[in-house]
């Protein structure tokens, strides 16, 4: 797994090619199992439903050197069928402590998988709203990121301290992506808004820029 200057370098090529004012990473420190387990990247002394740890900690050397070189992170977790609002506190408790992290991230494609296999399970007003709470309780200024493809998959109403991100794929086109992006942006139109790009699948147009 690359360095953390390895990052904090792709992270400042990207910053000084765009004209960035800073610079920020998705760090996804918990990924679901085929049964729907959240496996954490880091020990626990305590046992928690639908979690599993690692036997070591795989984030405190990268998240020291992002807070010395200022660099913005969001802690982001795969959930499956563990309780959201818990993992936010099992994060947050062990690293909310560190200056660069910004806030705290669900991939919501893996939301409650594998009972919801097809894109996770959609995230109600009530559930955003209450892992915000969570989140918030660390600190005034962390934010709640919440990822899909999908925007029925997005709480219908719920806006406050919420970032939305796009993580579409398989377009035909860079007109077709803004096109979709656009419309995402426009949904989410009063919040912070996010899109990822450079996956593979879409490489038979962008590999040509």
């Amino acid at each position: 797994f690359p360095t953390a200057d390895y990052w904090y370098n792709v992270g400042l090529d990207a910053k000084n090619k765009l004209g960035a004012s800073g610079i920020q990473a998705v760090w996804v420190l918990g990924d679901v199992w085929d049964d729907g387990t959240c496996y954490l990247n880091f020990p626990s002394s305590t046992a928690y439903a639908g979690v599993t740890f690692a036997s070591t900690d795989e984030n405190e050397l990268y998240l020291d050197y992002f807070d010395a070189h200022g660099v913005s992170v969001w802690l982001t977790v795969e959930p499956g069928k563990a309780d959201v609002s818990q993992l936010a506190r099992i994060v947050l408790g062990r690293y909310g402590s560190h200056p660069c992290v910004v806030g705290f991230g669900i991939d919501a494609e893996w939301y409650q998988y594998p009972s919801y296999s097809n894109g996770g399970k959609p995230v109600t007003d009530a559930e955003a709203a209450a892992w915000y709470n969570v989140v918030k309780s660390y600190s005034a200024n962390y934010r709640l990121f919440l990822k899909h493809y999908d925007q029925s998959h997005m709480p219908p109403n719920y806006r406050t301290g919420v970032f939305f991100v796009d993580d579409s794929q398989g377009f035909s086109s860079l007109n077709a992506m803004v096109s979709e992006f656009k419309a995402w942006g426009n949904s989410f139109a009063n919040n912070a808004v996010g899109f990822q790009i450079g996956y593979p699948e879409d490489k038979g147009w962008w590999g040509q820029y």
